[in-house]
């Protein structure tokens, strides 16, 4: 079925009101599916998801009308596991405008911001797009702005690595800037054949600031020639063979499958193990609603065991969405080990040599030197 682009879809709306598994339960019997819930902060997100797009694949369109479906209910943790696996498929932007959403409503605004950064800056240069959408999607980037600092960083050497601390964030150049809790950071850059640098940061939220990071060639520290003249050996770093260098390491090229594909089938079946967990859950939730000793407050002392199953439930779909975005990763790793197995690497310089007659007392010859 063909969805056209330029028909708006649903709103999210409301603000979850804490963000652990155990607090994501009913509270008084009252319904998530209120429109313009008030969160601590007195803020309503609303984000105005587009229609699936039709360069989505159908299982990517699929879970993302799943995570809406979810969200619309104030479902959070489930929208986010949705929209999270159609991601893995397919890189579109209005999953991304997904889950930026729901990490704003679970509290995760580091995510939230990078997440509504690409969606906001896709939906610019979407000509179907209407005011009334780019609107809204300006408006909930702005509340998870405003919980963040953002770095703005300069880099002298392109395809350079980003961290902030052990998590990689990026590759230069990037397109928006590095989004950071308030307070100290260290944001450390690095690329084969260069040394590794840092910088440190202060940040508040709202704030912005701009950095720069300067990469310096880590040939300028390799050891001088020794007395012979002659150079250090240089290791093969892997390629396609161009130059006269090795084939590529096969080993690296196997493992690195093998991890990418049991990082995705893995964290494609935690996916579908977290969707269930979610119903059940659900399910659950629509009896301690029914239950007319609870009336819908599992804080009461009627049935333990019904509030017990639930918060249960709930602690195990929170385990299966960790499990399934760590799949995820693992297999987006190997990915990039085979990536790298097959990354051409500069031939080696060609070889020059000088021959240079020598003449001394009661001995004569030649002296032979350069590379080889």
């Amino acid at each position: 079925m063909r969805l056209a682009q330029s028909v708006p879809w649903m709103c999210f709306v409301g603000l979850l009101t804490a963000a652990s598994p155990s607090e994501a339960q009913p509270r008084g019997g009252a319904s998530p599916r209120g429109a313009g819930q008030q969160g601590a902060a007195g803020q309503t997100a609303i984000q105005a998801p587009r229609a699936p797009s039709e360069a989505m694949s159908d299982k990517a369109r699929k879970l993302y009308m799943e995570g809406v479906t979810a969200s619309e209910k104030g479902r959070w943790a489930d929208a986010y596991a949705s929209f999270v696996a159609a991601w893995a498929l397919q890189k579109h932007y209005t999953i991304a405008g997904g889950i930026g959403t729901c990490e704003l409503m679970l509290q995760r605004y580091p995510d939230a911001a990078k997440h509504l950064a690409i969606y906001v800056r896709e939906i610019e240069k979407d000509t179907t797009a209407t005011p009334e959408e780019r609107a809204a999607a300006l408006k909930t980037y702005a509340q998870a702005r405003a919980k963040v600092g953002a770095v703005k960083l300069r880099v002298n050497v392109e395809d350079a690595e980003v961290r902030v601390g052990q998590e990689v964030v990026g590759t230069v150049p990037l397109e928006d800037p590095v989004f950071l809790e308030p307070g100290a950071h260290t944001i450390s850059v690095r690329r084969q054949g260069y040394e590794p640098a840092s910088v440190a940061v202060e940040l508040k939220a709202g704030e912005e600031i701009e950095r720069s990071v300067e990469l310096k060639s880590a040939r300028a520290s390799e050891p001088a020639a020794g007395a012979t003249g002659e150079r250090p050996a240089t290791a093969w770093h892997g390629g396609l063979g161009k130059g006269g260098e090795p084939p590529p390491n096969k080993t690296l090229l196997i493992a690195g499958g093998a991890v990418a594909g049991v990082g995705v089938i893995a964290g494609t079946v935690f996916t579908v193990l977290a969707l269930g967990k979610g119903d059940a859950a659900e399910d659950l939730r629509g009896q301690v609603d029914n239950d007319p000793d609870l009336n819908g407050y599992c804080a009461s002392t009627k049935h333990p065991t019904l509030c017990a199953e639930l918060s249960d439930t709930v602690d195990v779909q929170y385990a299966f969405i960790n499990a399934a975005i760590y799949s995820f990763i693992v297999g987006a790793a190997g990915a990039g080990t085979v990536i790298y197995a097959l990354v051409d690497r500069p031939a080696p310089p060609a070889s020059r040599m000088q021959i240079v007659p020598r003449v001394g007392a009661g001995s004569a010859g030649l002296s032979l030197t350069g590379r080889f």
